[in-house]
Formats: structure tokens, C-alpha cells, sequence
């Protein structure tokens, strides 16, 4: 479906706004590989979800991996802060960990930063800790994948079993044991994966209690409520030879309610819009244990039945069944690439999009075989030919290895971080600039041109080109965000005629630098000119899209391009249906016709009839990368002049004298693109409180530094 969307033009999500799902870092305070010329008087840690404060820590070592004594972290939603003893300057390393609230994941990491001399120069010696690392954009963990590899097993034997059983009322005594048994089957699996999902509990909440790390965490007690029903799965299914029917249906329920548990900790609970997101996991996952049930059912009764069973009844309203399955498998699987990954370079870019599309590999000989079963491999079997229960049982078991391979597949996406929440650092490119100074040309390059220790060099032309020389060149550093803050000087060496350089950490901080040239001859006068020079952060920084569990779960598309979407999917299916609905009864086929047109007219009509907002062409891009620098100043700007609105968290306090209200930021602010966010701000909105803050004063730098800043409020959690 993903081929399918790109063939067809519909719109992917532009990148770079990280969501949720395991808790990875987002910002850091200080950032990494940050040289600061005053120590820090505490490190702050946000991430992209809640994360639980009993399993989550910070860390500080030395250059040479020595613990340092800090505060104990402090937790609140998605930031984790610790106070710092006043630190000599040296080189630093944050260690951090963290165990989501939402998914119940253990994510780590660790950064460096450097406290500089008084007079700016880098202290002496290496880190022996190394550089920086995270386990956020790593495959998901080996026991975790098993886990839940066998937990779905045993789910869809489970399935299996109760679907063929209600789909087969004339199925014959033998199918019937085999069907008992391959339910006990999978409720033993069920309870198996449980208890070694326990384990893993366990191992993540190490630090608590076993009976508080069950009954006092999220992921606890959902684990509690999926052995609850894995339990009571394998006493339904214990039933079976009494009360197949109702045995089944019991089944079935424990088998939608541990879906259910799975869902609630997944990645689809940690987006915003996470009850649609959730809708369309669960939607996902029964189609597929539907699907690879009914199929591993079918084998089954192939297996114990017998030649001449009546197969002609079972495998007509099995194609049925499997038809609607495998559509709407295909259907929400398209959605939930959408929610969760916000960008088709992150397909190769990040290991959970190359997982998806190895998933995506293995679904096409799926579809392959499965075609080649219901055209051919069912039919056969229904006209009772000898030896086709057994041909069949070969084909179908061929269809249920390489549709486990799939949930095997799935099920390692499911412990590995989702693309949306990685960010991409964007690429790195060395400055270079010309300017004139008097008579010469004078070329300065900033290699890598980040946070930190850079290489300066200076090359020096006369008017023809030529290397000119100079007996001295200087580099003065003006820091033009804050003023406050001093220059500091570099004299470059010599290398050849005309050519000068040196290397420091002259570029601590992000933002805008004045850097100043001097140079210095001998037989002409002195000449001067200057460059300015921002340098990129060390450490990618995101701006989460937010919202509520009701809001937009897609990133980047408008609800007119998502319901679109969801509209023409839902006319497709009604247009595939229509021959089987015509053949059950005219009103049902009149119902799927009009279905078909309703889904593709109105499909249509979203996604290239109406705008909600002025088209994307239309509107100014965001020119300033969202770094903390950017979110800094945006935070600084909108506590100067919005808070009073809309709150310190985006939402509105109570009691406002206004009308209309103003709006709730964490709500709205993820249905509107950067540009119509900055109309908004630049422009005011008529009819409201809200000012034109254009004319109030604001530049457009500093109004795109507010829209960064607005990307990160996110909602507040009781």
C-alpha cells in the first residue's frame, strides 16, 4: 500500500517534527557538546512522551568516567531535571535513562559538554567516556520481539480455532478435536508469553517491588489484565467439546481484549490524535490474527477432517471472511505508515522504516499466495476432488509461514522506536563566505561550522586574485543574541601566502555570531570586515507535534487530506464488495454502490476540492531550523507578550474577560502548517483579542522563533 500511495500521488507528510513512542530525547539543558563559559546550575532532559520518575535517572561522570555526586531527577511529564554541584571546568558527560509511562520501553543515552577556563580557552585532557550515544533509533530488543512474536502466535491459533468453528457448524467430529486442540494450543502460548512477559516487567522496573511494578505501573497492569485473559481463553477453550459456540465466541472476546492491552502500550497510545491512532492499530492487528486464524484454522480441519467433509460451506464464507481481512489489513496499514512515520526519507533513514519495509517485502508473495488459494486451492477443495484436502493443506500452511513472517516482522517493529520520533539531523555544511576589506578579498571558512571546536581559516586575494600577504590576521567572536556576553579573540598562523588558520571552541553557542576580521600589513593600510555565522547545534533538536487524543494523528496533512483519505479507502472497499453484496441481496449491493460513490466523491472532494487553510504553496516556509537556540528565544518572546491568553502551558486560564476565547495552543497549534501559524501571529486575527504582532513590533525572526516555540507545548496530562 505504501507503492501503491506514492504511485498515486497522495500527499506524504513533509518531515521533521518528531512525535511520541518510547520516550527519546528531544532537548537537552545543556545541549550536547556544548562549551559554556559558566558552568550549569542543573541539566534538563525533555523527551518526546511522559516518562515513569521510579525507573528514570540522571547520571554525571567525568572525563575519566568518575561518578560525580548530584541532585536525584526530578520527573515531571516529559521533562527530567537535576540540580548540579558548581562544576571547575572540565569535560562532562550526562548519562540518562528513562522508561516510558505510555509504552512501558527503557530507553538510554548519554552526551558531553564542556565547562571552559575563565579566559574561554578548552581544559586540558580527553574524555575517556567517549562521544555521545542514544538506543532511540536502535532495533527493537530480541527477548521483547519474542515475546510478542509468541503472544500473537498464540492469539491467532486462538482465533483460528473460534473462527473456523463458528464459520463450520457441519464440521465433522475429527475437524472438531483438532479445532480443541489448537485452541489449547494457543492459550498456552498466550499464558507463556505472559509470564515471560513478567520478566521483562521486571527487568525494566528492576528498582521496584515486583507487586509495585505489576499493580502501581501502566505497563503493569495492563501485563496483569492480558494473563487475565490468556487464562481465561484457555478455560473457554477447554469448554470447546461442550459448548463449542459459545466456547468460541468467549474466545474471541479474550482474544479482542488482549489486542486491546497491546494497543494501549504500543505506539499508537504515545501520538496525538492516539484514539484514532488506536482505532486504526487495533483495526490492523484483528484483521491480520483474523486473516492468519482462519487460515491456520483451515489447515487445521484440512489436517483432521475428512476427504469428503462438507468443505463447500466453510470455505464460501471463509473467502468471504478473508477477503474483507486482507482489505482492511491493507487499508490500515497505509493509515498507520502515515501516523507513524512523518517523512519517505525516514524510510531508509531510520530502522524502524526499514523494517516496515521488510514487512512490506513479505506481504507482497503473501498476497501472492493467498490469491493463488482462493482461486484455485479453495475451489479445488470444494469440488471434493481426491487428495485435496492434503494439496490444500500444503498451500494454505505455505500462506500461514510467510504470514507469520509478517507478524514476526510486526512484531519487532512494535519494540522498536518509530520513525516520527526520530529526528534527523539536517546536513552539515562547512561556512564559506567572500567579502571585501579595502583592496583584498577575504574568504573565510568555518569547518564543520557547529556548537564547539571548529577550524577557522582565512584566505587573503588582491584585486587580480592572487595571494596576498599579511604579517597578521585576527578573529574577534561577537555573540549577537546576548550581548552581554564578551568577545573573544583568535590570532590565526600562517601557512602560506595569504592563507591563515586556527582552531578553537569560539562558537559555544547557538544562534547568530559576529565574527570580525583584522588583518594587518606591512607596506598598506590595515583592512576590516566581517561575517556572520550560525552555527548548527551539535544535537538535533525537534519540536513535537501535540495534541489530544482526539486531535490530527497524521504529521503533516491536514484533516481535510486524512478524512480524504480515509473516504477513498472506504470507497474502495465498498466497490470491491459490491459483487458479493448483490449476490446476497439486492438492498445490500444498492448500499455498497452507493457506498462506492459516497466514499470516492467525497474522497475526492477533500483531498483536491477544499482547503481548510490557504494551500501550502501559498504560505511563507519556515526559514530558522527549530534548535534550542530558536525554541529558547520563541519561549522568551511568548512569556514576554502571550501568556496572559493562553496561558503558560497553551492552555487558556480560567476567568478571561474575552470574546471569543482564546483558543486552547495545544489543540490547535498541530492543525496548522509553520506558515499559517506565522500569517496568524504576523497579521492578528480579525474579530478576535488577538493583535497584529507585525505591527506591535515583532520581526520576522522573531515571530518564526515563537512559531518553533508553539511547536513544543504540549498538552497538559492530569
Amino acid at each position: 500500500m505504501l507503492l501503491v500511495m506514492l504511485a498515486a500521488g497522495v500527499p506524504w507528510p513533509p518531515g521533521g517534527q518528531p512525535a511520541a513512542a518510547h520516550a527519546a530525547l528531544r532537548s537537552s539543558e545543556p545541549a550536547a557538546n556544548a562549551f559554556l563559559r559558566q558552568p550549569p546550575k542543573e541539566i534538563i532532559l525533555n523527551f518526546t512522551e511522559p516518562v515513569d520518575g521510579r525507573a528514570s535517572g540522571i547520571r554525571l561522570l567525568d572525563a575519566t568516567g568518575q561518578s560525580l555526586p548530584i541532585a536525584q531527577a526530578i520527573v515531571t511529564g516529559n521533562r527530567m531535571r537535576a540540580a548540579l554541584p558548581t562544576l571547575e571546568p572540565g569535560i562532562y558527560n550526562v548519562v540518562w535513562n528513562n522508561v516510558s509511562l505510555v509504552d512501558g520501553h527503557a530507553l538510554s543515552g548519554s552526551y558531553p559538554f564542556t565547562v571552559l577556563n575563565p579566559d574561554g580557552s578548552v581544559p586540558a585532557g580527553a574524555n575517556l567516556v567517549g562521544g555521545g550515544s542514544s538506543s532511540a533509533d536502535r532495533l527493537g530488543r530480541a527477548d521483547g520481539t519474542a515475546v510478542r512474536s509468541l503472544a500473537l502466535l498464540g492469539l491467532i491459533l486462538l482465533a483460528g480455532a473460534a473462527t473456523v468453528t463458528l464459520l463450520w457448524p457441519e464440521a465433522p467430529a475429527g475437524a472438531r478435536r483438532g479445532l480443541r486442540a489448537a485452541a489449547l494450543l494457543g492459550a498456552g502460548a498466550a499464558i507463556g508469553a505472559a509470564g515471560l512477559g513478567l520478566a521483562l516487567l521486571r527487568d525494566t522496573y528492576s528498582s521496584l517491588p515486583a507487586t509495585e511494578a505489576i499493580f502501581d505501573t501502566r505497563f503493569g497492569r495492563y501485563w496483569l489484565a492480558r494473563a487475565a485473559l490468556a487464562a481465561a481463553a484457555g478455560a473457554a477453550a477447554a469448554l470447546y467439546s461442550r459448548a463449542p459456540r459459545a466456547a468460541s465466541w468467549a474466545v474471541l472476546g479474550a482474544v479482542g481484549g488482549s489486542l486491546w492491552t497491546f494497543t494501549a502500550t504500543s505506539h499508537a497510545a504515545a501520538v496525538p490524535g492516539s484514539a484514532w491512532a488506536m482505532a486504526i492499530d487495533v483495526a490492523h492487528a484483528g484483521a491480520a490474527i483474523a486473516w492468519l486464524g482462519a487460515v491456520c484454522g483451515a489447515v487445521v480441519a484440512a489436517r483432521f477432517g475428512r476427504r469428503h467433509a462438507p468443505w463447500r460451506p466453510l470455505m464460501r464464507r471463509f473467502t468471504r471472511l478473508a477477503s474483507v481481512m486482507v482489505f482492511l489489513l491493507l487499508a490500515t496499514g497505509l493509515l498507520g505508515a502515515l501516523v507513524h512515520i512523518d517523512s519517505v526519507s525516514k524510510l531508509t533513514e531510520t530502522r524502524y522504516g526499514l523494517v516496515l519495509l521488510a514487512k512490506l517485502a513479505l506481504v507482497i508473495p503473501l498476497l501472492g499466495v493467498a490469491l493463488y488459494n482462493a482461486r484455485r486451492g479453495r475451489m479445488r477443495l470444494m469440488e471434493e476432488r481426491r487428495g485435496e484436502p492434503r494439496r490444500f493443506m500444503l498451500t494454505a500452511a505455505a500462506e500461514l509461514a510467510v504470514g507469520l513472517a509478517v507478524v514476526a516482522a510486526a512484531a519487532l517493529m512494535s519494540q522498536t522506536t518509530t520513525s516520527r520520533s526520530i529526528v534527523i539531523e539536517p546536513e552539515r555544511r562547512p561556512f564559506e563566505m567572500t567579502a571585501p576589506a579595502n583592496d583584498l578579498r577575504v574568504t573565510l571558512s568555518v569547518d564543520p561550522n557547529q556548537t564547539g571546536l571548529n577550524t577557522f581559516r582565512v584566505r587573503l586575494a588582491d584585486a587580480a586574485g592572487a595571494p596576498a600577504a599579511a604579517q597578521f590576521v585576527r578573529l574577534t567572536f561577537r555573540y549577537q543574541e546576548d550581548q552581554s556576553l564578551g568577545p573573544s579573540t583568535l590570532v590565526l598562523a600562517p601557512t602560506g601566502t595569504g592563507e591563515f588558520i586556527g582552531q578553537g571552541p569560539y562558537l559555544p553557542l547557538e544562534g547568530r555570531w559576529r565574527v570580525e576580521v583584522e588583518v594587518r600589513r606591512a607596506n598598506a593600510d590595515d583592512a576590516r570586515t566581517f561575517f556572520d555565522v550560525r552555527p548548527a547545534g551539535a544535537f538535533a533538536v525537534g519540536s513535537a507535534q501535540t495534541g489530544g487524543r482526539w486531535a490530527l494523528p497524521t504529521a503533516g496533512l491536514s484533516w481535510n487530506q486524512f478524512g480524504g483519505l480515509v473516504l477513498l479507502l472506504a470507497g474502495l472497499g465498498a466497490a470491491l464488495a459490491r459483487g458479493e453484496a448483490r449476490r446476497l441481496h439486492r438492498i445490500a449491493g444498492r448500499a455498497a454502490s452507493t457506498g462506492t460513490l459516497a466514499g470516492f466523491g467525497l474522497g475526492v472532494l477533500l483531498l483536491f476540492g477544499v482547503h481548510a487553510h490557504e494551500p501550502q504553496a501559498g504560505l511563507p516556509t519556515n526559514p530558522i531550523f527549530p534548535d534550542a537556540d530558536s525554541i529558547a528565544k520563541g519561549r522568551a518572546l511568548y512569556e514576554a507578550n502571550c501568556i496572559a491568553c493562553h496561558g503558560r502551558t497553551g492552555v487558556p486560564p480560567p476567568g478571561l474577560d474575552l470574546n471569543p476565547y482564546p483558543l486552547d495552543l495545544t489543540v490547535h497549534v498541530p492543525q496548522h502548517p509553520d506558515g499559517q501559524l506565522y500569517r496568524f501571529i504576523a497579521d492578528g486575527i480579525p474579530g478576535t483579542a488577538m493583535p497584529a504582532w507585525q505591527e506591535q513590533g515583532l520581526t520576522d525572526e522573531e515571530i518564526w522563533h515563537l512559531v518553533n516555540y508553539l511547536r513544543t507545548l504540549a498538552p497538559v496530562t492530569e
